[in-house]
């Protein structure tokens, strides 16, 4: 349950019939990113948040004041969308002075907080323009402008950094981490960019289709995914299916097809003799090239030590900070595998054998879902 002390509480928040609630706290300061795979689904719980549209149950508190039935202008949540452009027929200074007068702020002061805007997002030598003669990060700008301009306790980003060219969003990712902090804004931001996400996020929410599967931090969902889309989808792990043999001290022993054995850590609720999704990263899998075809040994892990999966390197890729492996078992499964470069020796080309081993404690073992979705 989201602390009270946050000035925004989410509690039990459903948009879409059937669909888990939403649940989180942000506070001042902080920056709440739910991380998506379905940018449709995003927007209807950033509708949700602003009063744009009804939800089903739950609540929407600011400040302590239920603002669940509130209609947008009343409901102390300011959103940006791509849905809501500027006015084209106003230039950006008077797109900036329009939610004030709506409000009812008199004219001159006013022209002074859309002044204040203007330099709190780097307009300055563009109110004159008019929408069409902006870049896109020049409309992403002149949009938050148009919401900060009005000091919403809460702000709502339905995926703000979508239509940036790769060079803009990097750099509009820090300026935005920077004025969050500076001014303790308090946002929740939607993406489909995990990038987005991990640089902007001080917690994330993954939401897979419509439903929210897990709330914490980046390290949380790297390291304790709740379950194994979590583990796939935020994660990049690696899934194999295979059959519980035995459960001992919470390391699941597990049987993958073609005779292999793997262990991985018991996740709740897997029990023996049941299939199973074994999840493991790509960057904690270790890789042994051997010099000596016949040194390819044993499969089978000794005293506590990891099995040793034989396998057959059919792509590598150069990413820059690490080398892309994609590696095939001798069972007909396929792993992706990330090591540094420097832990790549001369000679290793596809088609070259391979053994791939983890720690149990760098696995984890969830239980089987019959019904993928």
């Amino acid at each position: 349950m989201p602390p009270f002390s946050s000035r925004l509480v989410v509690r039990n928040l459903v948009t879409m019939a059937g669909t888990v609630p939403f649940s989180f706290g942000v506070g001042a300061g902080e920056c709440h990113a739910l991380l998506g795979t379905r940018g449709e689904y995003l927007s209807i719980v950033a509708d949700a948040l602003a009063g744009l549209r009804r939800a089903l149950d739950g609540n929407v508190v600011v400040g302590g004041i239920d603002v669940t039935n509130r209609p947008p202008l009343t409901r102390m949540c300011g959103s940006w969308s791509a849905r809501d452009p500027l006015f084209a027929h106003l230039t950006v200074f008077a797109n900036l002075l329009f939610p004030l007068r709506v409000r009812g702020i008199a004219r001159a002061e006013a022209s002074d907080r859309a002044r204040q805007a203007v330099a709190l997002l780097g307009l300055e030598g563009l109110e004159d323009l008019r929408p069409d003669m902006l870049d896109e990060e020049q409309t992403l700008r002149a949009g938050l402008a148009r919401v900060l301009v009005t000091a919403p306790p809460v702000i709502v980003l339905d995926d703000p950094l979508a239509a940036l060219p790769p060079d803009r969003r990097s750099s509009m990712r820090s300026f935005l981490g920077r004025l969050v902090r500076a001014r303790d804004l308090c946002v929740v931001m939607t993406t489909c960019d995990r990038d987005d996400a991990l640089v902007m996020g001080d917690r994330i929410g993954f939401v897979h289709g419509p439903d929210l599967l897990q709330t914490g931090t980046a390290a949380d969902l790297f390291d304790r995914p709740a379950c194994d889309r979590v583990a796939t989808g935020f994660a990049d792990a690696n899934a194999l299916t295979g059959r519980v043999d035995r459960i001992e001290d919470d390391v699941a022993v597990i049987h993958l097809p073609g005779g292999l054995t793997v262990q991985a850590m018991a996740a709740p609720g897997l029990v023996e003799d049941s299939l199973c999704t074994v999840c493991v990263r790509p960057d904690r899998i270790a890789t042994l090239f051997p010099a000596r075809p016949g040194a390819m040994g044993s499969i089978a892990g000794e005293d506590g030590e990891p099995a040793m999966l034989p396998a057959v390197l059919v792509d590598m890729r150069h990413m820059g900070t690490y080398i892309r492996m994609r590696l095939r078992l001798s069972n007909g499964d396929e792993m992706l595998v990330r090591r540094p470069p420097l832990q790549i020796v001369c000679g290793v080309e596809p088609g070259r054998p391979a053994l791939l081993a983890w720690q149990a404690g760098q696995a984890i073992a969830f239980p089987f879902r019959h019904e993928m979705r």
